[in-house]
């Protein structure tokens, strides 16, 4: 491992080098406005402030300049003014000249070299005093911009760099000097036409800037973008100034649909962009098509970690705690996955045990899903920054009609509530005989097995556990049927347990279909085998659970054809009145005869 580190460094000393390379090489072929270089000598200006070394760089720095050897474009001046601002920091490096006192001493060097090269050349009648004040603020302005987008990138290469320094920075900097960058590389590359039919990189590539950066950064981040790759683009490739205000729509745009999908922000941003250039009155605005959608299909091929990772970069550099509370939870997921493979050690260790040491080993699993449930919701949580989690679709109202024989207490047990934000639960549990005991021994496992699995804990694994303990119970034998309903509300779909219940029914319409399954109780044997039955339900459905009390009310009627009548026959789609309705049918039906423990639970689904 330690012969590796070395070569990495080496690597990526390497990679960095070359990166420096080309944007030196491609920065200074960029001619502003038409007629001048000002890149190279800001370029310059910052690589030496930054470190001295960078002196290397000089090289391709010139070669991109002479590239326009033989052109009509007078660069010599400025050639000349980028060799004279290296040797001059070169010189007074071991000072401390703060950056706008170098950018004073470049734009002096700049204009003292651009008059002289004219009044040499006999050509100081086509001295522009504009463009000479123009090049100046230009030059100042593309110094503190290279310098923002050296230390953003510096800031993202080190993600340990304190807090304090990542405020310094600020979002808006790093997003405006970015796009700058990036546009004016492109410009560099002389892939650009202004007529309609060609592609401009350009252009592109500032549009895709101002989608990107508005997709992941927001609004500002996008309108930020948009107005800094614009002005690069007028000033570098001769559009029309009216442009600036596509790249706004588009900007403004992407931040307004950061929180949906990327495809769908891709879409309304070209849709924003086109738009524009079809107002017939302002011909100025319009753009090719080719354009915006070339730069929103980039976008939505990009996968989505990618832009996790630009989100993760721009929470660097925010000045709230965001990204403190982000690394929290990085190591917070670190701590659960050993704390993971902890318990899932202990359960296997226990789990070739029997008896006592079963429900050990059940425990340990159990906690062991519930670890990896709340990393895996952490994880969600911290790669999903800017996406909104989906809302449930379906909505359940739940009402009970209960009867206890013993002195109003029941032996039967229910509990209803959601179990997770996507997910509700419906149980009914029916201890051994009747009166107190029943109910202590059915409201065991109600709260335990809701506890469990609302805490995590798989199903099966809840169900086993609840079994075991009830195995283990001293004295008599207890033991309780369990029907459970776990209802998706994102989905729409039912599934259910019937460990010893009664029958479920699930009515649509004027349709009512029994829901059966053979099983043990609680309570009776180990190795319990479990197993859940599939529904897909619809709006309007009702789900309609009882206890053993309700459906042996008519013994002569095995098929339970009088429920399933009394249940066709109710015209409400409120669920107490439905609850009430079947409870009193069924209390008809027990007619003189002693009545059982009953308990009627009706979900309808909205």
């Amino acid at each position: 491992m330690e012969m590796v580190r070395p070569r990495e460094k080496v690597a990526a000393g390497l990679a960095q080098i070359a990166g420096l390379v080309v944007i030196s090489f491609l920065i200074c072929r960029v001619v502003v406005l038409n007629s001048i270089f000002p890149c190279g000598i800001a370029l310059v200006t910052v690589l030496m402030y930054r470190n001295r070394l960078n002196l290397y760089l000089l090289l391709p720095m010139v070669l991109g300049s002479i590239t326009y050897y033989g052109s009509n474009y007078l660069f010599y001046g400025d050639v000349t003014a980028l060799l004279l601002c290296a040797i001059a920091f070169t010189v007074f490096g071991n000072r401390r000249i703060d950056l706008p006192a170098r950018a004073v001493i470049a734009a002096i060097i700049a204009i003292s070299c651009n008059c002289s090269y004219y009044i040499l050349k006999h050509m100081f009648y086509r001295l522009s005093i504009f463009m000479l004040l123009a090049e100046v603020l230009i030059i100042f302005i593309l110094i503190f911009t290279f310098n923002n987008f050296f230390s953003f990138v510096t800031l993202v290469k080190h993600s340990e760099v304190k807090i304090q320094k990542r405020n310094e920075l600020g979002v808006e900097k790093a997003v405006g000097s970015t796009a700058a960058v990036m546009v004016l590389l492109l410009c560099g590359t002389g892939v650009w036409s202004l007529d309609p039919s060609k592609a401009s990189l350009p252009l592109i590539g500032g549009l895709f800037l101002t989608l990107l950066f508005g997709y992941c950064g927001g609004i500002g981040a996008g309108l930020i973008a948009g107005t800094s790759s614009a002005i690069c683009v007028v000033l570098c490739t001769g559009f029309t100034p009216a442009i600036i205000m596509v790249f706004l729509a588009g900007g403004f745009t992407a931040g307004v649909f950061s929180q949906e999908s990327k495809a769908m922000a891709a879409v309304c941003f070209s849709g924003a962009c086109l738009v524009l250039g079809m107002i017939t009155t302002y011909p100025e605005l319009f753009i090719p098509p080719y354009e915006p959608l070339t730069a929103s299909a980039v976008m939505a091929l990009i996968p989505k970690k990618y832009l996790v990772e630009l989100k993760k970069a721009f929470y660097m550099i925010r000045k709230d705690n965001a990204y403190c509370e982000m690394e929290s939870k990085d190591q917070l997921i670190k701590v659960l996955d050993q704390h993971y493979r902890t318990f899932e050690r202990l359960a296997n260790l226990y789990g070739n045990a029997r008896s006592n040491r079963s429900i050990i080993s059940y425990q340990f699993r159990g906690m062991a899903q519930v670890t990896e449930s709340l990393r895996n919701n952490i994880q969600e949580v911290n790669h999903g920054l800017s996406w909104t989690d989906s809302q449930p679709k379906f909505n359940v109202k739940t009402a009970h009609s209960a009867y206890g024989q013993i002195a109003g207490v029941s032996g039967d047990s229910f509990q209803y509530k959601d179990i997770s934000k996507y997910e509700y639960g419906i149980l009914i549990s029916d201890g051994m005989g009747k009166g107190k005991a029943a109910s202590a021994e059915s409201s065991l496992a109600v709260s335990t097995l809701m506890d469990l699995i609302s805490s995590g804990f798989d199903v099966k694994l809840a169900l086993k556990t609840v079994n075991n303990i009830l195995l283990q119970q001293e004295g008599d034998e207890i033991f309780s049927t369990v029907d459970l309903a776990l209802i998706d509300r994102l989905g729409g779909k039912l599934r259910l347990f019937k460990i010893g219940a009664a029958a479920t029914f699930i009515k649509r319409g004027e349709k009512v279909a029994a829901v059966k399954m053979a099983a043990l109780p609680l309570g009776i044997v180990d190795g319990l085998h479990i197993d859940f039955i599939n529904v897909r339900l619809r709006p309007g459905d009702q789900i309609i659970m009882l206890s053993d009390g309700i459906s042996e009310a008519n013994r002569q009627d095995l098929e339970m054809s009088w429920l399933k009548e009394a249940i066709r026959d109710i015209k409400s789609r409120d669920p107490q009145t439905i609850s009430d309705l079947i409870m009193n049918r069924a209390i008809e039906a027990y007619g003189i005869r002693e009545k059982d423990d009953m308990t009627v639970i009706t979900a309808v689904l909205e």
